[in-house]
C-alpha cells in the first residue's frame, strides 16, 4: 500500500510538473504571434523566421515589413483605409483595433 501510495505522489508530481512548464512555455510566445495565427492570416501570409508557414503556394512572406511605414499605416492597410503600391489588402481585418495594433507591432519586429 505504501508504494502505491508513493507512486501515485510521483505520478501526480510529474503530470503537474509538465503543465506547469508547458504554462510557462506558451506564455514566451510573443502576443501577436498569437493574435496573428488566431485571425487566421497564416491562411495567406508566411512569417518564416517565426515559424509560421501558409499552406498557399503563392502565400505573401511577411518578414522585413518596409520601414519607411508607420505602424498607423500597416493599420490602415489591413482596414483597407490605405494603399500598398496602389492596391488593397485582400481581406479587412475583422478584428478588434487592440489585436491588430498588436500583429502589426509584433510583424515590424520580425527581422533577418
Amino acid at each position: 500500500m505504501k508504494n502505491i501510495t508513493i507512486y501515485l505522489f510521483i505520478t501526480a508530481a510529474i503530470v503537474a510538473l509538465y503543465g506547469f512548464a508547458f504554462t510557462i512555455a506558451s506564455e514566451d510566445e510573443p502576443v501577436g504571434k498569437k493574435l496573428f495565427l488566431e485571425n487566421k492570416c497564416n491562411m495567406c501570409h508566411t512569417v518564416k523566421l517565426a515559424g509560421i508557414e501558409s499552406k498557399k503556394s503563392d502565400a505573401t512572406e511577411l518578414k522585413n515589413l518596409d520601414e519607411t511605414k508607420t505602424t498607423e499605416f500597416w493599420i490602415n492597410y489591413l482596414k483597407k483605409k490605405e494603399k500598398l503600391n496602389g492596391k488593397d489588402h485582400k481581406t479587412a481585418f475583422k478584428g478588434s483595433d487592440a489585436d491588430l495594433q498588436k500583429i502589426v507591432e509584433w510583424l515590424i519586429t520580425v527581422k533577418e
